[in-house]
């Protein structure tokens, strides 16, 4: 794949391209080099421990409270329903991509728990993007 870039700011190092999907997420960056006959582009294919080709899955574990994410992705997604039970973890909450949706009726958007707006779902979901 060729890609041109021209900056508008000659300060600009990288270039992030993020897909915040509803079932699934992934992100690509590039270096800007003084050379810009060629540009690499790197997809993510590391997720917190799981290694998937370019996205993770667009979900969230909180604790028991829903005071702190304990996983996110693929992570939020994999323990087993005995082992969440165990711990009193409640359900992983996913779909939260569908508020930012216009014209998704409100009955098909999920029922997010009390504690949770979809702000800070996403909020919560892009800090720990960033952090990668």
């Amino acid at each position: 794949m060729e890609f041109v870039y021209e900056p508008a700011n000659e300060n600009i190092r990288v270039v992030v391209g993020v897909e915040f999907g509803t079932t699934y997420s992934g992100f690509a960056y590039a270096y800007v080099q003084e050379n810009k006959e060629k540009i690499e582009i790197v997809v993510n294919e590391e997720w917190g421990g799981f290694k998937s080709p370019n996205k993770t899955n667009t979900a969230l574990q909180y604790d028991e409270n829903y005071r702190a994410v304990v996983n996110w992705g693929a992570g939020a997604l994999s323990p087993e329903p005995t082992r969440r039970k165990r711990y009193k973890l409640p359900k992983p909450v996913e779909y939260f991509q569908l508020y930012l949706i216009v014209d998704v009726p409100e009955e098909k958007k999920p029922k997010l728990p009390q504690e949770i707006t979809f702000e800070k779902a996403i909020a919560d979901f892009v800090k720990w993007v960033g952090d990668l």
